[in-house]
């Protein structure tokens, strides 16, 4: 065996153990931002323009090449990137509303609900039974971890409500942009590699997320930003 595809699954665990410690420390930090100021979907917007503003770094200094996308290719990525926006929001909501646990234990639901799209939205999707059965040990979690000793079912609304919407936006998103994604990638003269369509997609988001600042914080968030500092900001 090569050392290249000896390298190859030791690579593929370091990986995976970098993303779950980004996504640990993500949802700390997440969860001081969104506690600190009441202001979270001005949070998920900050978010994304880190996002952007890397991206825009990668493809300026030519460390990764600039997408060449059409009108037409763009308009396709829209609906994607709209519902990348409610799945990014939603979880920052969540997340901000109530505990990281339980935003995450109902977020554990997601492939019940790509399941759920898959079955409804056309071209129907339909995997063995075992598949689906494999299901009910998910839900099964998600409503122990909602029943609490003495006090019974006890359900933090907001925020499952929230993370619910975001699995309803990820898992469309999923759905409808499939083979769009596919699409893009294939043609190598779109310069549409997975980091870019990440990249492209996480643009979309947050042209997305800006109106519902301006509508449900924009009144506020002077406010809300001048207490943040107060309570939070440097001392001299």
């Amino acid at each position: 065996m090569s050392d290249s595809k000896a390298a190859s699954p030791m690579k593929l665990a370091g990986l995976v153990l970098a993303w779950y410690a980004g996504n640990t420390f993500y949802n700390i930090y997440n969860k001081k931002a969104t506690n600190m100021i009441h202001a979270h979907w001005f949070v998920a917007a900050a978010q994304l323009v880190v996002g952007i503003v890397w991206s825009i770094i990668m493809w300026t200094t030519g460390i990764r090449k600039t997408p060449n996308l059409t009108s037409d290719d763009i308009a396709k990525c829209i609906p994607i990137g709209f519902f990348a926006c409610v799945a990014h929001a939603g979880s920052v909501l969540a997340m901000g509303m109530g505990a990281v646990s339980f935003a995450q234990i109902v977020k554990a639901c997601e492939p019940v609900f790509a399941a759920v799209v898959g079955i409804l939205l056309p071209p129907a999707d339909i995997k063995p039974m075992m598949a689906y059965a494999m299901l009910l040990p998910i839900v099964g979690g998600v409503g122990l971890a909602c029943v609490k000793e003495g006090k019974g079912l006890d359900i933090n609304v907001g925020a499952f409500a929230y993370a619910s919407l975001a699995n309803a936006a990820a898992s469309l998103k999923g759905k409808i942009g499939g083979s769009t994604t596919k699409a893009l990638k294939s043609d190598k003269s779109k310069n549409m590699d997975a980091a870019n369509v990440y990249a492209v997609m996480n643009i979309i988001s947050f042209i997305c997320t800006v109106p519902m600042v301006v509508i449900a914080e924009l009144p506020t968030l002077q406010k809300e930003w001048d207490i943040a500092v107060e309570n939070h900001g440097q001392k001299e």
